[in-house]
């Protein structure tokens, strides 16, 4: 290693906090030397749960020429797909992998099905798609899909149901921020699919502690980017609509908790929109990745879900 990039490493490790350290330490230990071969756990019988989409996800998904667009790039599949596609980049590989077009107001029950079944045939040799921040995000969308279609399939319920155990044991702290708050909001769509308590009580606690440091006092999440807090904005809705179309299984008052933080996150959200509706482009944001201000006022609204207006700190 010369110089330069000694120094380059140096810069960037004495910024992680100690539990990133450790859990990146501890994850290439985990996949190179105690590298065990993934369990198949049956899942446990459930009742399905009620969902309905607040919010479409954008379309990025067209049938014909099988044909996706995420990053303003567009790419046709000859035959069949590659979800280990690399060509446009691992961001590119990543959105394809988390499956945001199943829940786009276009898809039909049969196409969304055939395009969850390929992936389950080929994904023994998926590389990025099960890593845990796209199975956190693909997770949430399938059970936005199976649920909203009242669809059930022993094939895939398994797929999910395990890949839900190994997020659980594979959560992101060497990475933290949104990452390991979106594993926690995946780990509660896994507890109400599977009506599996400990997941629940494992996502309720993270999420928790996650949103009391990432939600800032004036409502902001703490990374500053208005595109990063309106997706997240978006999957806190989602939490709450979740647990408010499904409270016969769990009574409790981790909603109001989720409210409170929903309501704040509108706040912040509010003060920073254009009157055109358009976000800053500031700290990584971009247009068309996460839903529209307007689409979020109005499913918060449909919600109950009030914002606290309060000055900016």
């Amino acid at each position: 290693m010369d110089y330069h990039r000694l120094i380059q490493f140096i810069n960037t490790i004495k910024y992680l906090k100690l539990k990133q350290v450790f859990f990146r330490l501890y994850y290439f230990l985990k996949i190179r030397v105690f590298k065990k071969s993934p369990s198949n756990r049956i899942p446990p019988v459930s009742i399905p749960i009620i969902w309905q989409n607040g919010i479409d996800n954008y379309t990025s998904f067209n049938i014909t020429g099988l044909t996706f667009n995420f990053l303003n790039i567009s790419h046709s599949f000859k035959k069949e797909i590659n979800w280990n596609y690399h060509n446009h980049g691992k961001l590119w590989t990543y959105n394809l992998n988390y499956f945001d077009f199943l829940n786009q107001d276009n898809i039909v029950k049969a196409d969304g099905l055939l395009l969850i079944k390929d992936f389950i045939q080929k994904k023994d040799l998926a590389i990025d798609g099960n890593e845990p921040y796209p199975i956190s995000l693909r997770c949430i969308n399938w059970v936005k899909f199976l649920s909203k279609y009242k669809t059930q399939n022993s094939e895939i319920d398994n797929i999910l149901y395990n890949d839900f155990i190994f997020l659980s044991q594979n959560l992101e702290y060497h990475l933290l921020g949104n990452h390991l708050l979106e594993n926690a909001f995946s780990l509660l769509f896994g507890s109400y699919y599977f009506q599996h308590k400990n997941l629940y009580q494992k996502s309720k606690k993270l999420i928790k502690k996650e949103l009391d440091e990432q939600i800032l006092s004036d409502g902001a999440h703490f990374e500053l980017s208005p595109m990063y807090h309106q997706t997240l904005l978006f999957r806190l809705l989602d939490c709450i609509n979740l647990i408010k179309l499904n409270k016969s299984w769990i009574v409790d008052d981790f909603v109001i908790f989720l409210e409170k933080k929903a309501s704040l996150m509108c706040s912040w959200l509010k003060h920073i929109t254009y009157q055109n509706g358009d976000i800053p482009m500031v700290n990584d944001s971009t247009y068309m990745i996460a839903p529209s201000s307007k689409n979020l006022f109005n499913f918060s609204k449909k919600l109950g879900v009030h914002s606290i207006l309060q000055p900016l700190s």
